[in-house]
């Protein structure tokens, strides 16, 4: 494809489709083409489709030239994060486990069925690609892999994708699909997508269905979306939310009104603790904001600086990701990576009593969602405190890295991260938006608006 034809969008994709300038069948070529020349390097799929991708592609292209079209997601080429179940293609979870080897060799994990979210973009005309790489079980917020290798922040080889879904994140990053799926458990979709320069989605808990996704701790996990801007998660969240009975109106197009909403920054917590050029950065955004007619109201908040207590988010996390793995722990720990061994090891320690108190306590904390949008209607903060550090870096950096992410997942809180600058270094920096439950609508317009005012979004495309 020449270069003036590469759409960097699902939006332009989707109108060059639609007006005859380029099939599906062409495009996902592009991609498959890109995925074989940078995949050894940055490691981003475990497993590419190549044939049954065409081959959807060419089914797609004949549709449309029929009249039959699926919506804006009708032949545009996806990854699926590899803990998310696909019909007919092994989902590993990023594990030795499910490579079993027998004695005709290594067997795969193989579903017959999609899961509900694949089922649901398929329906809608997306074409898969592959599987993306992840941390093992979706437990660790390196994106590193011992049994797959590890995947390269595509900015920079020797620094972290961020992860758990580091593989879509960095697919997204380098170009070689134009939506990444991915899982966010304590931050597993925004991390990677502040460290990779992309935008990602985690929705409100419970919005998609999590079946056929594999559990990392099922009252925290949430599917989400990784693209290269704001208005290509609106379209992806139509395409998997209609037409259901819902109360949520299409979110795309997005507008860019925010005149008047008011943006909160949460007093010794917002600024504490973070490198000063990610300062740096949330400070410029602040001021477009304001330039946007946004307020900034400086709030207090008693649950995130003092009283979230993460004992209680650990106990249920780790409790629930142990029953997930409790068989293959108690016959074979050692097949597990060093990250997954310490969580099981814990796990196991953590009785059905400390767990139920720890849900009932989860519980009476969610009154305090409606107490952090008093006084104002999104929150405003960092993604994470620092740039991704090193691929090897201590595992002590990587949990210094949740502190924005765990509060919000322990409430099931929809969060957006989106690009807002760059380090001195020329890695990205994230910029992380929250509301109260079920409002993705009003964070994607904010975000939305703020995209718009900026060029952040498109260094990705240089």
């Amino acid at each position: 494809m020449q270069a003036d034809f590469i759409p960097k969008t699902i939006a332009q994709a989707s109108q060059q489709m639609r007006s005859g300038l380029l099939t599906s069948r062409t495009l996902v070529k592009h991609y498959l083409e890109g995925i074989q020349k940078l995949n050894p390097t940055v490691n981003a799929f475990i497993t590419v489709i190549e044939q049954q991708a065409l081959e959807t592609a060419t089914k797609l292209d004949f549709e449309r030239s029929n009249g039959q079209e699926h919506g804006l997601m009708h032949g545009i080429p996806i990854a699926i994060k590899d803990n998310i179940d696909t019909a007919e293609v092994k989902t590993t979870v990023g594990s030795e486990l499910f490579c079993e080897l027998t004695n005709q060799g290594w067997r795969d994990r193989i579903q017959l069925s999609d899961s509900v979210i694949v089922q649901k973009l398929k329906a809608a005309g997306a074409v898969i690609l592959g599987k993306t790489n992840l941390s093992e079980f979706a437990a660790d917020l390196s994106g590193n892999n011992l049994f797959y290798g590890n995947t390269c922040n595509f900015w920079n080889h020797n620094h972290s994708s961020g992860g758990s879904s580091s593989g879509s994140a960095t697919a997204i990053a380098a170009r070689l699909c134009l939506a990444g799926i991915g899982t966010d458990t304590g931050g597993s979709i925004r991390v990677p997508a502040s460290w990779s320069g992309v935008v990602g989605l985690r929705p409100t808990y419970g919005l998609l269905s999590n079946e056929g996704i594999f559990p990392r701790a099922r009252s925290f996990d949430t599917v989400g979306f990784l693209t290269n801007c704001v208005e290509d998660i609106a379209i992806l969240l139509d395409a998997v939310l209609f037409p259901l009975s819902t109360n949520f109106k299409q979110l795309y197009p997005l507008t860019t009104n925010i005149n008047g909403l008011k943006l909160g920054i949460v007093n010794n917590y917002t600024f504490r603790g973070i490198e000063p050029e990610i300062a740096k950065a949330i400070y410029n955004a602040i001021s477009i904001f304001k330039k946007l007619g946004a307020k900034i109201i400086t709030i207090n908040s008693p649950f995130l600086i003092e009283e979230f207590d993460e004992v209680t988010y650990s106990t249920i996390a780790l409790y629930e990701f142990h029953q997930a793995l409790q068989a293959a722990y108690t016959t074979n720990p050692n097949i597990f990576g060093a990250k997954v061994q310490s969580d099981l090891s814990k796990g196991v320690k953590i009785s059905y009593h400390s767990y139920k108190k720890a849900k009932q306590k989860q519980e009476e904390c969610f009154l305090q969602r409606q107490k952090l949008f008093q006084e104002v209607d999104l929150l405003l903060t960092p993604t994470t405190p620092m740039v991704a550090p090193l691929i090897d870096a201590d595992a002590k950096i990587y949990r210094l890295n949740q502190r924005f992410m765990i509060p919000f997942s322990f409430l099931g809180l929809p969060a957006i991260s989106l690009p807002c600058g760059r380090s001195s270094q020329d890695l990205p920096i994230g910029l992380q938006l929250v509301g109260n439950s079920y409002s993705e609508a009003l964070i994607l317009r904010v975000a939305f608006a703020y995209q718009v005012a900026t060029t952040f979004s498109e260094d990705s495309f240089l």
